[in-house]
């Protein structure tokens, strides 16, 4: 009876080496650069939060945070690459409000946006501005609906690609206000606005901090803010429904996620770690500036705040006729 004794006795250790070894490489992560790959062009509301906090996580994490911008398609382009990646915890992404909506009106997506990825935290939510050129002569929004309504399909507005958040926001307000304008496809905030400074486009809903130095020095005027309240970034501005175009409200918001199957102890990590610099003043200002609100949460709640939004959006679907794809 010695025997099995013994056998047992040289199995425990090399069971608990084995448990050892296979916890070692989450335990050490991260031990070398981790991917944050933004699909929106450099310069925008998205750009500047993807950096701002890739910066604080770098400090906390003690590795570098590369932001890797792939604008285009709306956000698909990039997010494909992500969801395309190794899910090792060294490649993940920063995703938007757009996200949702391709998930409710994209056909034919290289992924799905829920299935394809594991949530790893919600970071912020934030109004959008829409402004327009001074040259297309308008002050207010019942001003502009005026002209819209006075040609019908003559005038152009900006978006950051089919999807976004810039361009459902806007066809949104075709169908709400009854009017009709054209959509111009750019790659991200930044091209957007120089077509709209360039008087390319009369029109765009963009990020308050993308057009806050813009509406400062007269070159854009601000008409209304997409959300429910005035925002304290500018509080000057209006809200839809208080311009005439009740019921109106829709917000973008900032988040991560990590391709399906990614470490727990990485995304667990990564949670804690961008939780963390929302209390960061260096954060929280900026952030603030932006007209964001910063959020705290776990990777289960942000699933549960991805799925709210995707449905947001499939009801939305059979209201406003967008073929994306």
């Amino acid at each position: 009876m010695a025997l099995p004794c013994a056998c047992i006795a040289q199995a425990q250790p090399t069971q608990a080496r084995a448990q050892s070894q296979a916890a070692a490489p989450a335990a050490a992560w991260p031990d070398r650069p981790i991917r944050l790959i933004a699909p929106v062009s450099p310069g925008g509301g998205g750009d500047f939060s993807a950096r701002l906090l890739a910066k604080s996580l770098a400090a906390s994490l003690r590795q570098p945070v590369l932001v890797d911008n792939r604008p285009g398609g709306g956000g698909v382009l990039g997010t494909a690459l992500a969801a395309q990646a190794p899910a090792d915890g060294y490649t993940v992404l920063w995703v938007s409000g757009s996200h949702a909506i391709s998930a409710a009106f994209e056909r034919n997506l290289p992924y799905d946006p829920v299935k394809s990825f594991d949530p790893v935290a919600l970071f912020a939510t934030l109004p959008f501005i829409l402004v327009v050129s001074p040259s297309l002569g308008v002050s207010t929004m019942p001003e502009l609906l005026v002209r819209l309504r006075a040609n019908p399909g003559k005038l152009n507005y900006a978006s950051s690609g089919i999807g976004s958040i810039s361009h459902v926001g806007l066809e949104m307000l075709k169908l709400m206000a009854k009017v009709d304008m054209v959509n111009v496809n750019f790659k991200g905030a930044a091209p957007s606005i120089t077509a709209l400074l360039s008087g390319e486009v009369q029109m765009a809903m963009l990020g308050p901090l993308s057009v806050k130095p813009h509406i400062a020095n007269g070159r854009l005027r601000a008409l209304a803010i997409t959300t429910a309240k005035r925002s304290p970034a500018l509080p000057g501005v209006p809200t839809f429904a208080e311009s005439g175009v009740p019921g109106y409200e829709i917000a973008s918001w900032y988040g991560m996620v990590a391709p399906r199957g990614s470490p727990k102890a990485a995304i667990e990590r990564l949670n804690a770690a961008i939780n963390a610099s929302s209390d960061e003043p260096a954060v929280r200002e900026a952030l603030v500036e932006e007209g964001a609100e910063l959020v705290k949460g776990t990777p289960q709640a942000f699933d549960a705040f991805l799925r709210a939004q995707v449905a947001q959006f499939v009801a939305l679907r059979g209201k406003v006729d967008l073929q994306l794809r």
